[in-house]
């Protein structure tokens, strides 16, 4: 049997959807090729950062005492940049809880969660050769989907 070129003709759609595929994947046009590798330098997620543990001083007060953090609305917290200096992120977050040796502030934050009540979430900063803001980590995902509203 001789082949003609109708023959060749699912094998020439298949390459011509290929190339398609490949060109939109190296375009960074193709839903989440490009996209997945973006991270947000204010609102990662690494909880093996090195964040500082978390126990009660006094063993008798219950659960609800363990844990506090300067309250802040959402709006305050999405008001860090990147680029600010020491002094204007005190002005937006207030002291830190901590300072660890590589420089990096950790702070304690209550945020709004649910009606009444607040989420107590750990967020820690660090800063470039100059002392402006470089990065920001959050210790738990859930405190940066509140922060990000899920687009994280």
């Amino acid at each position: 049997m001789i082949k003609t070129a109708r023959h060749y003709r699912p094998l020439r759609a298949t390459l011509v959807a290929l190339a398609a595929v490949a060109t939109l994947a190296s375009a960074g046009s193709w839903s989440g090729v490009a996209d997945a590798q973006v991270v947000d330098p204010l609102n990662a997620v690494e909880p093996g950062k090195g964040f500082s543990g978390v126990s009660r001083s006094n063993e008798s007060l219950d659960q609800r005492y363990s844990r506090t953090g300067t309250a802040l609305s959402i709006a305050q917290v999405r008001q860090v940049a990147i680029g600010q200096t020491r002094e204007e992120l005190l002005a937006v977050l207030g002291p830190p809880t901590g300072q660890h040796r590589n420089g990096a502030w950790e702070f304690q934050l209550a945020l709004p969660f649910l009606e009444n009540d607040h989420l107590i979430c750990q967020y820690m900063v660090f800063f470039d050769g100059n002392g402006l803001l470089e990065q920001a980590v959050w210790r738990r995902p859930q405190c940066a989907d509140l922060v990000t509203a899920g687009l994280n």
